[in-house]
């Protein structure tokens, strides 16, 4: 909880990557207040040096503002792959080890397996298993958000829009708004 006794969400996703990171980050973060959460955006943490002190002390802020954090709402978008950004990933775990509620989104429609192998394949070109359950991505990354909170799919959203467009995320801040706000 926030100062003002508000729900302090905690913003999970690639999002911090875009070149307009900042203006979306506002967007969330306006869009939580108007359900009455204040939003955390991992893009709000300077990031002043990439080298590897400068990660290691950019770790512990994320870390910090985790604890900080009431739930993640979590962008699961698959980024630069058919699967979740491996740090949205791990924030997912972060929180849900904490026991906070986990909620995610995607903004692509479909089954992880048709993606990771078109053909429909059981196995991959190295002969391992593809899993078969039917969710968005591998089941330790959906699973979390399917056990404590939701997950959001949003159809039809544009290739070229897929880490802008917030409907699928304005879904689940209503959800956790209802659900953990009554």
């Amino acid at each position: 909880m926030t100062d003002e006794g508000r729900l302090a969400v905690y913003l999970a996703g690639p999002e911090v990557f875009l070149s307009d990171a900042a203006e979306i980050g506002a967007a969330k973060k306006e869009i939580c207040r108007q359900h009455g959460v204040e939003g955390l955006f991992p893009g709000d943490v300077p990031e002043s040096d990439l080298h590897l002190e400068h990660g290691r002390l950019l770790f512990r802020d994320l870390v910090e503002m985790m604890e900080q954090s009431d739930l993640v709402i979590a962008n699961m978008t698959p980024f630069r792959g058919v699967s979740i950004d491996p740090g949205t990933a791990v924030e997912i775990g972060f929180m849900y080890a904490r026991g906070r509620p986990v909620f995610g989104y995607t903004n692509v429609a479909g089954d992880y397996a048709a993606r990771v192998a078109p053909n429909g394949a059981l196995v991959d070109a190295e002969g391992m298993s593809i899993e078969q359950f039917g969710l968005i991505d591998n089941l330790m990354c959906v699973a979390p958000a399917l056990e404590s909170g939701a997950v959001i799919v949003q159809e039809g959203v544009p290739e070229g829009e897929r880490f802008r467009d917030l409907r699928g995320f304005e879904q689940c801040v209503r959800q956790a708004a209802a659900r953990l706000l009554s």
